[in-house]
């Protein structure tokens, strides 16, 4: 708490009177850090590439935002705040993803022989080994670019000749992906 007042140029007893500890703290700054990005726009009229590459674009820059040990020290020091990323996990990103699937699957974008919960989770797997693994040091990668690069390919992997019509479309006019 020293560090954190000190940071904002405000006393311990200041931050006291609003958060009864540091786990109070951090659990609320992850709830507002969580859901603050939540307004993202998947406009009904999307087919389901676009709306998987604006959605994880953008959750991709928010995450980067993060320190890549944020998500390790939140397991180990503040177990409660890590319950509700779990949660957000398991409840918006990999639900919002397993729709996607379903959405272009049903459109004839995605391959119809997909197994929306098993990818879900893969993708999700595979974004977090990039980012809590020495696998991508960051002073030998750009974390950003990594991502983008596993989107694209995880995106292309999924997509059927049509959907791959839209995505050449998407990357023509946007350097989203």
């Amino acid at each position: 708490m020293d560090d954190i007042a000190q940071d904002l140029g405000i006393s311990k007893k200041t931050i006291y009177r609003w958060f009864e500890n540091k786990d109070q703290l951090v659990q609320e700054l992850l709830e507002f850090s969580l859901c603050a990005p939540c307004e993202v726009n998947t406009r009904s009229e999307e087919n389901a590439v676009e709306e998987f590459c604006v959605t994880f674009n953008h959750q991709i820059q928010n995450l980067i935002k993060f320190h890549s040990s944020f998500f390790n020290d939140l397991k180990k020091y503040h177990p409660s705040a890590h319950q509700i990323w779990a949660g957000f996990k398991e409840n918006n990103i990999i639900q919002q993803f397993r729709a996607n699937l379903q959405k272009g699957i049903q459109a004839g974008l995605y391959q119809q022989d997909l197994d929306p919960d098993i990818l879900a989770r893969l993708y999700i797997g595979q974004l977090e080994t990039i980012y809590t693994s020495d696998l991508f040091p960051p002073e030998q990668f750009n974390r950003l670019q990594v991502y983008k690069f596993n989107l694209r390919h995880f995106i292309q992997s999924i997509v059927t000749p049509a959907g791959q019509k839209y995505l050449h479309e998407i990357l023509a006019r946007t350097c989203c992906v």
